[in-house]
């Protein structure tokens, strides 16, 4: 195969592992449900592209190991802890960049392991990373712009602060720490 049909495969491979990772895309949800503004957002998805693209390469390329059921019990966990951020914290989202950007190292040697398992291409092993890894971005753009889009309208109501935030959090929470409890028991 060609360097374009490997990117293009690639890409295509990393859309597909974000939107059925429901462990990311729950985390996701957990991290924009108190955002307020735009450039909280941006500041949320950036730091976490950053973080998982560093440990993703590097955990491909072999410098830093891969305890998958570690890294999947902690991923379960980062879902928990900004669940309950979410339910009892008294500020503002201003700084959650930086627990993003933290959580956004373990989420990416998850993506690593998901990667391990299809392989990269030997003949195209720097394109086939990058590729996937874009890929990986683009979901994330998607369900980012469409979820955002949901929650701007449901801020509006006076509801919003009770019933999606706390208690879709509190399900959340509840959904990791089952997570958390599986993968430690594996």
């Amino acid at each position: 195969m060609d360097a374009l049909s490997i990117a293009l495969m690639y890409v295509q491979l990393g859309i597909e592992h974000i939107l059925s990772g429901i462990d990311h895309l729950l985390f996701l949800v957990a991290l924009l449900l108190i955002a307020k503004s735009i450039m909280e957002v941006l500041k949320i998805v950036t730091a976490f592209t950053v973080a998982h693209s560093i440990t993703l390469s590097l955990a491909v390329l072999g410098i830093i190991p891969v305890y998958e059921t570690w890294v999947e019990a902690g991923i379960a966990l980062t879902i928990c802890y900004v669940a309950a951020e979410n339910i009892f914290r008294k500020s503002s989202a201003r700084w959650r960049w930086i627990l993003t950007f933290i959580f956004g190292l373990i989420h990416g040697i998850g993506f690593s392991s998901a990667l391990s398992q299809v392989g990269l291409s030997k003949s195209h092993f720097l394109v086939s990373l990058l590729t996937f890894n874009v890929g990986i971005e683009i979901g994330q753009l998607i369900v980012v712009g469409v979820l955002w889009f949901f929650l701007v309208k449901a801020r509006a109501n006076s509801w919003y602060q009770t019933a999606v935030v706390r208690v879709g959090s509190a399900i959340i929470f509840i959904i990791g720490l089952v997570w958390f409890i599986e993968r430690i028991n594996v």
